[in-house]
């Protein structure tokens, strides 16, 4: 009796691996993310740590055979720790990006993900006492990694490649300082849940040039 019950056991968990999938339907998506990171900035007096706030809408189109093309943009916003000129230190403001991803669907279970994006920010800051600055970036973002599936369960893992550089424009004194990422390579790991075939939501956390965490809310159709 015990050794049937192990054998139901063991197909059990065996279907339920097989059905891995049965959630992932390839096909357009929509992502709204949430997220936060500190990444270290370089100006001409040294480095400063910069905290950014992401809150972004995108859409995922099929271009080819497991090979899909983003659309991302939404509301930023950014602070400098001993920012080095006398403006806010809030700044907020818009972003757009593209982002082409290679997800590989040939594995049963284990597949490989690519990402390469650019991304342009335009944020604003001013307060009572310093005039109005604009803060205008670039960010080149490429990341691989392998993507392990088990049912609903989706966990990745994985290396990325960053390039963010930009210029600060203040209005009084005018001026304009130029600033870049001081480092560029760090790691990513992510899980993710789907609720359904469609729905799913994520969690995603980056570490080394890039420390923050990512909410992935997704519906696919």
């Amino acid at each position: 009796m015990r050794g049937l019950c192990r054998l139901l056991f063991l197909t059990a968990l065996y279907a339920s691996a097989a059905r891995a999938d049965d959630y992932y339907a390839e096909g357009s998506s929509t992502n709204l993310d949430l997220g936060v990171f500190d990444t270290p900035l370089t100006y001409a007096d040294g480095d400063h740590k910069a905290q950014v706030g992401s809150y972004c809408v995108a859409f995922s189109t099929p271009m080819g055979s497991d090979v899909s093309g983003e659309l991302h943009g939404g509301y930023a916003t950014l602070q400098v720790d001993g920012e080095p000129t006398p403006s806010s230190f809030q700044f907020s403001g818009r972003y757009l990006g593209l982002m082409a991803r290679y997800q590989g669907s040939g594995g049963d279970h284990l597949n490989l993900l690519a990402e390469l994006a650019y991304t342009w920010h335009d944020v604003n800051g001013n307060d009572f006492q310093h005039q109005p600055s604009e803060v205008v970036w670039y960010e080149t973002w490429a990341a691989v990694g392998p993507v392990l599936s088990y049912g609903p369960w989706r966990f990745s893992l994985g290396a990325y490649l960053q390039n963010l550089r930009g210029n600060e424009t203040d209005q009084q004194p005018a001026r304009q300082v130029d600033f870049h990422s001081r480092r560029g390579v760090g790691g990513y790991a992510g899980i993710a849940f789907y609720m359904d075939r469609d729905n799913s939501i994520g969690l995603h956390a980056t570490g080394g040039a890039r420390q923050g965490l990512q909410l992935i809310f997704r519906r696919e159709f």
